[in-house]
This record gives structure tokens, sequence and C-alpha cells, in this order.
């Protein structure tokens, strides 16, 4: 697959391994969304931080929640929507210090 799908697909490949696998996954330059089963804490915490995305879930289905943020990365766009980060680019931090008057 060399583009982006819109819609619901399960796209399978055979790989031998899991540096294959993630070459894979990020040999794209779209970043939306990717969903992983496995039954190993250690090959999910080395595919959460592996694989570029945006959204992740590990073995479940779990993205539309209005408390998570939204948003994908790459040619998928940077940025979110919803959930707490999605307020961010609208603030201003400022620093104010005063002596005692």
């Amino acid at each position: 697959m060399n583009t982006e799908p819109f819609g619901p697909m399960a796209i399978i490949n055979p790989f031998r391994t899991f540096e294959e696998a993630v070459e894979e996954s990020n040999r794209l330059p779209y970043g939306l969304a990717a969903y992983a089963w496995t039954r190993s804490a250690k090959t999910a915490n080395a595919i959460a931080s592996q694989v570029e995305t945006g959204m992740m879930t590990i073995n479940h289905l779990g993205f539309a929640l209005p408390e998570v943020p939204f948003g994908g990365v790459k040619d998928s766009g940077y940025g979110s929507e919803g959930g707490s980060e999605a307020i961010e680019p609208y603030l201003v931090s400022k620093f104010i210090t005063q002596a005692n008057l």
C-alpha cells in the first residue's frame, strides 16, 4: 500500500522480524492512526515507542473518546483536536515577576 486509506480497512502484511514490521509501518509519509495486537508487554512498549503515528491502540479499539486528543503526524497533519492538548495552541504563556513594593 502506498496511499493513506480512509475507511474501515484491515491491511495484513506478513513480516519475519519486529524491525521489518516497524520499518513497513513507518515507510509512508502518513501517520494518523495505528492498531496493534500482541500478547507481550515488551512488544507493546516497543510498538508504542517506535511506530510513528498520532494515535495508537494496542489490543483494543479505543480512539473516539472526547477526552483524548485526536490527530496525526507527518502528512496526516500535525496537532490535535479534543482533549486538553487541543487548547494549547490558543494559550499564550507569560512569565511575570514582581519585587515587593
